[in-house]
């Protein structure tokens, strides 16, 4: 008994000296949450979006006039906070607001004028900039970006760096925001790149800044594997090629293949874009070497470069991180080349575009030949025009863009659905869905064979009629089969 009474006494001392893990030390430090609420035109103030969410409009041409936000640091309790201050139009950049840290509603913090910019003023906020203070600034960093009048989403902006544009008159639109840990070492990324040419199959890779491919020496490109590589922050690249026979190709990501081998089929044009938090430290810019047009200017984030419809192939690519608000590695006026089609036919053609049923007869020598379904506004003008001017892509009202734009008058246009980006597999797909509907600005949307064809074969001076009729027109309206609200390509799109 002596015995077992020691060993217990023993083992009790020993569990005395054993310090037990709790959850508290633990749990991983919670994140602050950090809320946000627009006035938005038409609408005021909006509901609150939280942690990257999304505030405000896009697709709808609606300004953002004021924005209050509020930081919560869910059980922590460092010093600082976060500041913002908004470029208004007439007014400049306003004073610096504090965000309030008691994790108040946003909407409490607005009804008690606790915001930037202004409200019933119908001035529209233009640019935003914000930043963490104190203890928080040394443990966070603020992201934020926006959706701005013609230029569409930008890129992540870190904290104390400008979101928007200042002295053009764009109207911001929508606003994202979040919370980052602070990166433990500064945050940098390379991006290296192969090629599949032709007669020498793949290439060796090539770091950033160094040309991939061959000049002088008439060999097309036929596939491309792109990799980033990011430090301290999360980021990735996503990529698409236009492919001789087969259109713009699906995007892929982080060393996939974009493009063919065995198949002899040429590149003609290329979109790429980062992803993930990197975008608030580098932009990627890019340019190609085209069959008989040589080296086009750069692209960056998400432009095309290249050629489509002429055939021409890339024979070479040259890729570059540039450090955000750093200087391009070159011109960028022209790094894309929509090559005209054959000349227009010499046939005579009219478009009679029934407002009022939202549908499009073609006429040629007086015989209707085509019907389209479309979307008009209220503010589609009614009367007779004659085609003038046409670009391939051309940005439109609320930062979307359209592909096949032909002019019917002033800012008045036929084009096709929207796009996010200047690039067939970004499609906002509510905008194909409400075709058949009068839901434009004052534009004629339409699917894009149809845009394409009216741009193809309705050279300028083509005469357009537009009329308000209950009687859809000799061919009727065209039925429209809806795609899923996650597609983000045209079904009818020649080039996909």
């Amino acid at each position: 008994m002596k015995k077992i009474g020691a060993f217990l006494l023993s083992l009790v001392m020993l569990l005395s000296v054993i310090v037990l893990p709790t959850n508290t030390t633990q749990a991983a430090e919670a994140m602050p949450t950090v809320s946000y609420s627009v006035h938005a035109q038409s609408y005021g103030w909006m509901n609150p979006a939280q942690n990257g969410k999304t505030a405000g409009t896009t697709g709808q041409g609606k300004r953002l006039e004021a924005i209050a936000i509020s930081l919560k640091q869910n059980g922590t309790s460092y010093a600082g906070g976060l500041r913002y201050q908004a470029h208004v139009q007439t007014y400049g950049w306003m004073n610096w607001v504090d965000a309030d840290t008691n994790g108040a509603s946003p909407r409490s913090l607005a009804d008690k004028g606790q915001y930037t910019g202004t409200v019933g003023k119908s001035k529209r906020m233009e640019a935003i900039r914000m930043e963490l203070t104190g203890e928080l600034a040394n443990r966070y960093e603020v992201l934020y970006r926006v959706h701005m009048q013609t230029y569409g989403w930008s890129s992540w902006t870190k904290g104390g760096d400008t979101a928007g544009t200042v002295g053009q008159g764009k109207r911001l639109e929508a606003i994202e925001i979040k919370l980052i840990q602070k990166p433990s070492v500064t945050p940098a990324a390379t991006v290296n790149y192969q090629v599949h040419a032709q007669s020498y199959g793949w290439m060796n890779t090539v770091p950033g800044g160094t040309i991939a491919g061959t000049t002088g020496k008439g060999k097309r490109l036929e596939a491309i594997k792109i990799d980033l590589k990011t430090q301290g922050v999360t980021g990735g690249i996503v990529y698409n090629t236009h492919v001789q026979s087969l259109g713009w190709t699906k995007d892929v990501s982080n060393n996939g293949v974009s493009g063919t081998t065995g198949q002899s089929k040429r590149i003609e044009a290329i979109c790429m874009h980062l992803t993930g938090d990197i975008t608030a430290y580098y932009d990627i810019y890019y340019r190609v070497h085209c069959q008989s047009l040589g080296w086009l200017d750069w692209a960056k984030n998400g432009q095309m470069a290249g050629t489509t419809n002429g055939g021409k192939r890339m024979e070479a690519i040259q890729i570059q991180l540039v450090k955000k608000g750093g200087k391009a590695p070159g011109a960028t006026a022209k790094p894309y080349v929509y090559i005209e089609p054959p000349a227009i036919t010499k046939d005579t053609y009219e478009i009679r575009v029934n407002k009022q049923e939202s549908c499009i007869t073609i006429y040629k020598d007086g015989v209707p030949i085509k019907a389209m379904t479309c979307s008009p506004g209220d503010a589609t003008p009614v009367g007779t025009f004659y085609l003038a001017g046409k670009w391939r892509w051309n940005a439109l009202m609320g930062g979307v863009q359209g592909q096949y734009c032909s002019q019917i008058q002033g800012d008045f246009l036929f084009h096709s659905v929207l796009y996010n980006k200047t690039n067939p597999r970004t499609l906002i797909p509510s905008s194909y869905n409400n075709l058949g509907k009068r839901v434009s600005h004052g534009c004629v949307r339409l699917q894009v064979i149809d845009a394409k064809w009216i741009f193809d074969n309705c050279p300028r001076g083509t005469k357009i009629t537009i009329y308000n009729s209950s009687d859809p027109g000799p061919l009727g309206k065209p039925a429209l089969q809806k795609i899923p609200g996650s597609q983000t390509w045209d079904p009818t799109d020649p080039a996909i």
